[in-house]
């Protein structure tokens, strides 16, 4: 938890011109706070196998409830447990936002109005790391979208989407086969590494 979390941490504060320190970021970041409680909710999952965890567990989901209803009810932003997120997310923006039932690499951005998730019944997509995903983005099925690939607002994803692709409408289709998308994600001074776990998918 303290790794990704700590990710997160980075990246907020890596948009955060003024400099502001922990707690301050998390008072003020509505995105932050809710990766808190989906962080906080993943490692109480995993810590049912272990034994000297368990006197932990029922004061911790009380406190993973209160949280993810808080920012729920306060910002519209759902972060399920089913959706697996890697660390370094950034939520620019409040509202609308549910992810579920799905895969996403490491310091990607989402936008308002998102909804990422299975059909039901079905798989959920797997979002490659340093994607940038735009408001009113609805990528809901088994999709893949390739590593440094940038949704425009407003996409549609109804197929794969390549590595590196811009890709704008509804149905969302590549504009662009080769697109930086570095410098909006906030990450153009920083090192592309590809996540050893989707690379080895």
């Amino acid at each position: 938890m303290r790794g990704a979390l700590g990710a997160d941490i980075r990246r907020y504060a890596a948009h955060d011109p003024a400099g502001r320190t922990r707690r301050q970021l998390f008072l003020q970041n509505y995105g932050l706070q809710a990766l808190l409680a989906y962080r906080l909710g993943r490692w109480l999952l995993r810590s049912r196998r272990t034994y000297r965890c368990w006197p932990l567990l029922p004061g911790g989901w009380l406190l993973y409830y209160l949280l993810s209803r808080y920012v729920r009810l306060a910002f519209g932003i759902h972060l399920e447990l089913s959706a697996d997120i890697g660390p370094g997310l950034y939520i620019g923006h409040f509202g609308g936002i549910r992810l579920h039932g799905c895969r996403i690499g490491s310091h990607c951005s989402l936008g308002r109005l998102t909804h990422i998730g299975p059909l039901p019944g079905g798989h959920g997509p797997v979002i490659g790391e340093r994607v940038w995903i735009g408001a009113h983005t609805r990528i809901v099925g088994a999709y893949r979208i390739g590593a440094d690939a940038t949704m425009s607002a407003g996409a549609v994803v109804l197929q794969d989407i390549p590595d590196g692709a811009l890709c704008m409408g509804n149905p969302a289709r590549v504009v662009m086969r080769t697109y930086d998308n570095r410098s909006m994600l906030g990450l153009a001074d920083e090192p592309a590494e590809a996540d050893p776990v989707l690379r080895a998918q």
